[in-house]
């Protein structure tokens, strides 16, 4: 994963993360499954799960 300097940049790749995981679900599985994976190990480094980040994101 690329290290940002920016906690927002790293909010804005969970959330494209999760979106994709949930979009391709059916269409790409292990894909999907891989973007999970990703958007939990960025969101465990600011102590986050994916989808308070992504409420976190929505409620600003």
């Amino acid at each position: 994963m690329i290290p940002s300097q920016h906690a927002q940049d790293d909010l804005i790749t969970i959330i494209a993360l999760v979106r994709y995981s949930y979009q391709f679900e059916a269409a790409e599985p292990r894909n999907a499954d891989r973007a999970w994976q990703m958007a939990m190990e960025l969101a465990d480094q600011h102590r986050l799960d994916p989808t308070e980040a992504v409420h976190q994101f929505e409620a600003k």
